[in-house]
């Protein structure tokens, strides 16, 4: 069957709750199959439209012609793109063009539909979060949602891999369960703005969120009490007057200090907790402001935002010359030599009665492989660290004459939708001084 023009396929997002994940599908594969047929997409490719759609789920595509583009997002669901503002020659292929490949190079020359298909999948991948989350997880259609999210990430990375001009800005929608009030109902709202990574330097990934940061996030939700409670609480000592001091390493597009200042801004303790959110990249801390800003009100500024040197961070300067009581990270180690800075930076900001909590995905291939290994010999286990002890082998310059060591890893599982191709599953760490 020939390839049908992006305008004609693409279902209407303002519609996206109501339509099932059969019609989605079929328009990211006839997306494809115009843009990137000789691309491999392994989710798109096992996957077979089915023509049983559930009662309630048939929602028709998206209305043919280029009507849908020329209305307003925000009122119908739909995509602004003026069609008068982009020349275009190639609508409507001639009679004498009869092939499936000549009618895909027709729809690939026209810059109308191709914008139209970056935009439609920039909305798409910024509210998919939601439109998964509605169907139970693990039930067929939960888990076909969750595929065609992420084939929509890869398809969009093909565009925007395929022409630089392509590359655009995705603001993603994020909802979090806290266990209370209503069963299931996300309580934790958080909106972000995801930029385009430069290729040339890889110091920019801070720009997008990650795969580890979304994850650890839904555990900071779903169990405060544990990654978030104040381990200062020590027999004779009161730190009723003292703000807990909450340190983010690598903040990127701030999705872990965000979240911890939504859930601790209901506490009624006071005073209410300081939260520092750092990185080093100047483009990623500018997105960083920006996307506090928009969960925020500016009567109401939870956290700030600092630049941090990992391998040479400046102590002796504020926030940083009194230490923290927690600190979290998520996926910050992309290079050997970040282990290592990681692990001398942490001993120098986090108090002898911290925690040190870190989230990382496993990656089995590409060229951050293996890095989870390098991580595990540079943070030490607490049964290696006592071992040394007895013979003498506590590391000098830790702060207080400990060692800080890991005391607890799980592994969690990769979840559909969540993500990069390279993500195999992902380790939570908790690090103390022993």
């Amino acid at each position: 069957m020939a390839s049908l023009a992006p305008t004609a396929t693409l279902p209407p997002l303002g519609r996206l709750s109501s339509t099932p994940g059969q019609t989605v599908l079929q328009a990211l594969q006839n997306l494809r199959s115009v843009y990137f047929p000789h691309q491999p997409c392994p989710i798109l490719c096992q996957k077979k439209p089915s023509n049983s759609i559930r009662k309630g789920d048939e929602t028709p595509f998206i209305d043919s012609g280029y009507a849908s583009a020329e209305e307003d997002d925000d009122d119908n669901g739909r995509i602004s793109l003026s069609k008068a503002s982009i020349p275009n020659t190639f609508a409507t292929p001639p009679d004498d063009y009869d092939s499936d490949e000549d009618a895909r190079e027709l729809l690939r020359a026209d810059p109308f539909e191709r914008a139209f298909a970056i935009k439609w999948l920039t909305g798409f991948i910024s509210r998919a979060e939601i439109w998964v989350a509605e169907e139970e997880e693990d039930s067929v259609e939960g888990l076909l949602r969750s595929d065609l999210l992420e084939a929509s990430s890869v398809i969009l990375s093909a565009f925007t891999g395929d022409d630089d001009e392509a590359e655009v800005d995705i603001t993603r929608s994020f909802a979090f369960s806290t266990g209370q009030g209503k069963a299931h109902s996300p309580n934790i709202h958080v909106e972000l703005n995801d930029a385009p990574i430069s290729s040339e330097d890889h110091t920019s990934v801070g720009l997008q969120s990650w795969g580890s940061c979304i994850l650890f996030a839904e555990k900071l939700c779903a169990s405060k009490e544990v990654y978030l409670s104040d381990p200062r609480p020590l027999p004779g000592v009161d730190t009723s007057k003292k703000p807990l001091r909450i340190l983010e390493l690598g903040a990127g597009t701030g999705m872990l200090s965000i979240v911890t200042a939504k859930l601790l801004q209901g506490e009624k303790t006071q005073p209410q907790p300081e939260i520092i959110a750092t990185d080093y990249h100047p483009d990623v801390l500018a997105n960083l402001r920006k996307n506090i800003k928009t969960n925020f009100s500016s009567s109401s500024m939870p956290i700030e935002v600092e630049v941090l040197d990992w391998e040479s961070p400046e102590t002796d300067r504020a926030p940083f010359i009194e230490r923290f009581d927690i600190i979290l990270a998520a996926d910050v180690v992309y290079h050997p030599e970040h282990a290592k800075w990681i692990e001398a930076c942490v001993s120098k900001l986090l108090h002898k009665h911290g925690v040190f909590w870190m989230f990382m995905a496993i990656r089995g291939s590409g060229r951050h492989e293996g890095l989870d290994k390098i991580v595990d010999a540079t943070f030490v286990s607490k049964e290696v660290a006592l071992r040394e002890r007895e013979h003498g082998g506590v590391r000098e310059g830790d702060g207080h004459g400990q060692r800080l060591v890991v005391v607890e890893q799980d592994n969690i599982q990769r979840q559909g939708g969540v993500g990069r191709a390279d993500e195999n599953c992902y380790k939570l760490s908790k690090f103390v001084w022993v």
